[in-house]
């Protein structure tokens, strides 16, 4: 998956623990090509990450990524959206300058002549009270993932089983339907 291995212009791994509001920027938005380089992106995305939009184009999506979202949380994009389905997640973006913000997330499908062409994305605001809970819920996905072994879906196992706790706790049968009820 070449937007979980790829390396960016920037060290995404530098973070400053700095929170930015979305504010007014009600939805964020790009388009990728099937290996997830963006190939259009919102003023709004821009802004909001502290990339011009000229530098986003032609990156891989994963520029925008924090070091703090488990890979369990991509593993789970990448195979929802290349089996044609809509995926739904919370993610905490890491801006230009190391900054970060939190976003829900929807990442489809674009289809042209019956075939997959890429993948949009649109992010909007999560309501504020439940970014504690994804903290941690991140922080027990990473730890889960350092314990295990082996490849694809035995690596991402155990955290997948920390997710689905999580969402059952809440109430919830899917990460998606938790995620839908999340929208500030």
């Amino acid at each position: 998956m070449l937007s979980m291995e790829y390396q960016p212009p920037i060290d995404i791994r530098q973070v400053t623990g700095r929170v930015v509001g979305l504010g007014s920027h009600r939805a964020l938005q790009s388009k990728t090509d099937c290996q997830g380089i963006i190939t259009q992106a919102s003023r709004s995305l821009a802004e909001i990450s502290g990339f011009e939009v000229d530098e986003l184009i032609g990156q891989p999506h994963n520029i925008l990524r924090h070091p703090d979202v488990p890979d369990t949380i991509y593993y789970l994009m990448w195979q929802t959206i290349r089996a044609d389905e809509e995926f739904f997640g919370i993610v905490k973006n890491r801006c230009k300058n190391g900054d970060h913000y939190w976003v829900l997330t929807r990442v489809a499908p674009i289809r042209k002549n019956g075939e997959t062409s890429g993948y949009t994305s649109a992010r909007f605001l999560p309501r504020a009270e439940l970014v504690p809970e994804w903290e941690t819920l991140f922080a027990d996905m990473r730890a889960a993932e350092q314990k295990a072994s082996g490849d694809g879906e035995a690596r991402f196992r155990p955290a997948i089983d920390v997710m689905n706790r999580f969402v059952h706790r809440r109430g919830y049968d899917t990460l998606q339907q938790m995620v839908l009820s999340a929208r500030a």
